[in-house]
């Protein structure tokens, strides 16, 4: 697949090159999305991930990645850090 896939990061639209993300991806992406705010993820955040038109939902684990289409959403919870 080429292009961008369109996904969702605690609620806001994320254009990503191609259909693969990683977790350090997904939290860097976290971080330029709440700069204004000025809130930063220090440590290692849990993050879930749902695609509803497949019904598949996960957790993406650091160093791990996962397969993304339009719409695909993750969460970042970024009070829980280990």
């Amino acid at each position: 697949m080429n292009g961008d896939t369109q996904i969702y990061v605690s609620g806001r639209e994320y254009k990503v090159p191609g259909n693969l993300v990683t977790y350090e991806q997904i939290v860097k992406i976290w971080n330029e999305l709440h700069a204004p705010e000025n809130k930063h993820i220090i440590g290692t955040p849990g993050i879930d991930y749902e695609d509803d038109l497949k019904g598949e939902s996960g957790v993406l684990l650091p160093g791990k990645d996962v397969k993304v289409k339009d719409g695909t959403s993750f969460s970042v919870d970024p009070e829980h850090v280990s």
